[in-house]
């Protein structure tokens, strides 16, 4: 029977899809790259979550044949290393689009309104409460926030999440416009320039890949451009905004506030800056990990798998060359 090693656990649908085809399923112990390099000698497949699959490990992969992404992102794969070995690695498109899209609007609403803070200082004051309008302690601590109605969100990537985005934040009333140098037509205006972007939003929703392209291409110069009332969410990847600029502009009043599923490095540092920034909400890369999208893109991974074994393109590969080579038996 044929291994498939899996970096992290994936969801027992896919585990089970794996088993039913006949395949042996093998959780890594960990993910270290020796651990890695160890347990990917024999496999014929390895699953990818979020941890790194280098150069080195992949070259130990001696009887290696696919690597599938349990996900969209390809950032944490060596694609190069893996053509040269002859190895295909597919993704999964789509399959947390909708969980991901639900986060930008849920903490565009929270940050928006102000509700975390608001939570935060009921509890603090608690003891301060009796005799006291409550309408009236939102006001003194400034709590009552701002509907989304009628403000702009500006999408960077309009790829799947993008464009369930658009379709949800319509459905609030929102202005929105995008931006994707890869695409000539979608569902809302695209706008070509950045910087007409950052003039005009109320909220900047990251959705764009990790590439040499988009490092970095959201620092001080670009958040200068912003108004003060801005809030960027960013649910891709770490690196694309610079978490440095981005505390300091929230700690300066320069920007509304920010939403941060992911980081550079990750997990983050102790003395990561976002930490201590003000109008900050942080949480664990959660964003497209709802039980519904875990099963999803279990199924997804699990699946490219077994098409590969039968001869069959898988349906998202990402070096498809390497599949005309005839490696797939």
């Amino acid at each position: 029977m044929k291994k498939v090693l899996l970096s992290e656990k994936i969801d027992d649908v896919g585990i089970k899809l794996l088993q039913d085809n006949e395949f042996t399923v093998t959780v890594s112990p960990s993910t270290d790259a020796e651990t890695m390099k160890k347990e990917i000698r024999d496999a014929y497949a390895v699953i990818m979550r979020s941890s790194a699959l280098t150069k080195d490990i992949i070259d130990a992969g001696k009887e290696l044949k696919i690597i599938s992404r349990n996900g969209t992102g390809i950032n944490n794969v060596d694609v190069n290393a893996a053509t040269a070995n002859h190895v295909l690695v597919a993704k999964v498109n789509g399959a947390n689009a909708y969980a991901v899209a639900e986060y930008v609007i849920s903490t565009m609403l929270l940050l928006s309104r102000r509700l975390l803070t608001s939570d935060h200082l009921l509890h603090e004051k608690k003891n301060e409460l009796k005799g006291l309008s409550l309408p009236g302690f939102s006001t003194e601590y400034g709590l009552n926030g701002h509907e989304i109605k009628g403000k702009t969100l500006a999408i960077l990537g309009l790829g799947h999440i993008g464009q369930v985005l658009a379709k949800l934040a319509q459905a609030f009333g929102m202005n929105v416009i995008g931006y994707d140098p890869y695409l000539k037509t979608a569902p809302v205006p695209l706008l070509g320039s950045l910087t007409e972007i950052y003039k005009q939003a109320d909220f900047i929703s990251v959705n764009m890949p990790l590439t040499s392209e988009t490092r970095d291409m959201i620092s001080a110069k670009e958040m200068a451009l912003m108004k003060p009332t801005t809030c960027i969410i960013n649910s891709a990847r770490g690196g694309i905004i610079n978490e440095q600029d981005l505390a300091t502009a929230l700690n300066n009043d320069k920007l509304g506030g920010a939403a941060i599923d992911s980081f550079s490095p990750e997990p983050p540092q102790p003395d990561n800056p976002l930490f201590s920034s003000k109008h900050t909400l942080l949480t664990t890369h959660l964003a497209g990990t709802t039980l519904e999208a875990n099963q999803a893109l279990g199924i997804g991974a699990a699946q490219a798998i077994i098409d590969f074994s039968n001869g069959k393109m898988p349906q998202f590969p990402v070096n498809p060359e390497v599949f005309k080579k005839g490696n797939s038996l």
